[in-house]
């Protein structure tokens, strides 16, 4: 990838990070690039084929967390802990990134990519609860079940509701607890 192409991306991040994705435009990543529209559109189709690239970028480095945090646990409740929390630190430290990930509907034929990243981390979880086994339903249940929580709890957090009455307060917690569901 070349130069220009590379900081096009990491100052849209940065864009991303402090207004928000609505806050960025082709024209404002031109003027603070001292890049014409020409430029831009040889690197860029569109501000979508740009943050489809921030996007797939995003899948890889939260791949590379969980391949990382998990590459040396053998327990199977500290394996999925792990996988969890792992997401879950993702979604609050990179909510507008993790909005891109999983609040957008990707075209998978425009940009497959992003769709094999996406199923990648699923296979991977999914690979992982196979190794475990003493799980309650299948791997791909159990996965299905697993990103449904884990969406719902950064979803919730996100939005500040970390009631202490409802004991949404305590993220570790609320993992371990949903791990006792998912074991046997």
């Amino acid at each position: 990838m070349n130069d220009t192409k590379q900081k096009l991306i990491h100052i849209t991040r940065q864009m991303i990070d402090q207004q928000g994705i609505d806050g960025i435009s082709m024209r404002e990543l031109g003027k603070e690039m001292n890049l014409s529209r020409s430029a831009m559109y040889r690197h860029f189709k569109n501000k979508e084929d740009l943050l489809a690239a921030i996007t797939a970028g995003n899948f890889e480095t939260l791949t590379s967390n969980i391949r990382e945090v998990t590459e040396n646990i053998s327990d199977s409740r500290k394996l999925l802990y792990a996988i969890l929390y792992t997401y879950y630190d993702f979604g609050i430290k990179n909510q507008e990134h993790y909005h891109l990930m999983f609040r957008k509907q990707w075209d998978k034929e425009l940009y497959p990519d992003i769709y094999y990243s996406a199923f990648g981390i699923f296979k991977f979880v999914e690979e992982c609860l196979e190794k475990v086994g003493n799980i309650r339903k299948s791997p791909t249940q159990s996965t299905a079940i697993m990103y449904a929580f884990i969406h719902g709890l950064v979803e919730l957090n996100s939005a500040q509701h970390s009631e202490s009455e409802k004991g949404m307060d305590n993220p570790n917690r609320l993992i371990d607890s949903f791990l006792d569901l998912i074991f046997i």
